[in-house]
């Protein structure tokens, strides 16, 4: 905590610069179920009020064990509309790829993805009250399915989102027709990463920042090693971000907790990247946000916190699990 502290501190202590600063909020697994909505809805005020540049919402609007369903998808919908900014979102896992299983009915994945596309995703422009808009894969013909991959950029830094869930990505062998879903998304995800790259290079960038649901490096935890649904893209995103060389924020949900690491590792037998850092959303019962100051003049320009939503419970925040 003691890293956390000094980032907001750090925050506060930057002298005016010539390019403005900006704020963008980021949220997860949210609201992931009835009982949570009264605080789901208390963090989109919350959010309102700061009146940040933008809101990225990772994934995961519904638990896995909840069937899907099109009133729930427009419940969202409308949610996503009463942020007063514009409301930029990448999918998870819950939304569809596991809608397979057994409480969920047995539904067939790709029936949702296409829903998912079709409802969030049919015009190139953010949700919100006041949309902004967005490049989408859509432009590109060999991978013009895939709408929901975005950028953008603010104040001369570049955003963008990528479609990489839990749930092993949808590398699921046992699910009819997941592999060959997963292998097709990868090669999109990896060409659209890239594609952000070099138009961060191009228009000389102070940085760059990555959206998506999936905490692909969650078995750092436990032991060395990429999952193999992760592995191509996380290797071909640590290899440009060592070639990029300026500051990269990876953002993403997936196991509900707030964590921060500066210096990311992509895995724990790799070294430190240090022009990375790696910020996991709250999510859940812990109805909190994260919020990010930019600030392209400072060499470190992304200067994440926890945002806590008044109101909501107070969460529990973890010590980065690099820090022992």
């Amino acid at each position: 905590m003691r890293a956390l502290f000094l980032l907001v501190l750090f925050a506060t202590a930057l002298p005016a610069a010539e390019n403005p600063r900006f704020t963008f909020a980021a949220v997860g697994c949210m609201p992931y179920g009835e009982a949570n909505w009264p605080g789901f809805r208390r963090v989109i005020e919350e959010i309102n009020r700061r009146q940040p540049a933008f809101t990225v919402h990772c994934g995961d609007t519904k638990s896995g064990s909840l069937p899907p369903s099109d009133d729930f998808m427009h419940r969202i919908l409308d949610a996503f509309n009463s942020f007063d900014g514009p409301l930029i979102y990448t999918p998870g896992d819950n939304e569809w790829t596991d809608v397979h299983r057994e409480n969920n009915g047995r539904q067939d994945p790709l029936v949702w993805l296409a829903k998912v596309r079709a409802l969030y995703f049919a015009e190139e422009r953010s949700l919100g009250r006041a949309p902004i808009p967005l490049t989408s894969q859509r432009t590109l013909p060999r991978y013009a399915k895939f709408v929901e991959n975005v950028r953008w950029s603010v104040g001369g830094v570049v955003f963008a989102t990528i479609h990489m869930v839990g749930s092993s990505n949808n590398r699921q062998p046992e699910v009819p027709g997941a592999v060959e879903e997963f292998t097709e998304r990868q090669a999109a995800n990896i060409a659209w990463m890239k594609a952000a790259f070099a138009a961060a290079r191009k228009d000389q960038a102070p940085g760059i920042a990555f959206f998506f649901q999936a905490d692909a490096f969650y078995q750092d935890y436990a032991k060395s090693g990429r999952h193999e649904g992760f592995k191509d893209f996380l290797d071909a995103l640590e290899e440009q971000c060592l070639f990029f060389q300026k500051p990269v924020l990876l953002v993403h949900a997936d196991e509900h907790r707030f964590r921060l690491d500066a210096g990311h590792r992509f895995d724990r037998s790799a070294a430190p990247v240090p022009n990375v850092t790696r910020v996991e959303t709250f999510g859940d019962g812990d109805l909190h946000g994260v919020l990010v100051l930019v600030d392209p003049a400072s060499p470190q320009v992304f200067l994440p916190m926890p945002l806590l939503v008044p109101g909501n419970p107070l969460p529990a925040l973890p010590d980065s699990p690099y820090s022992h």
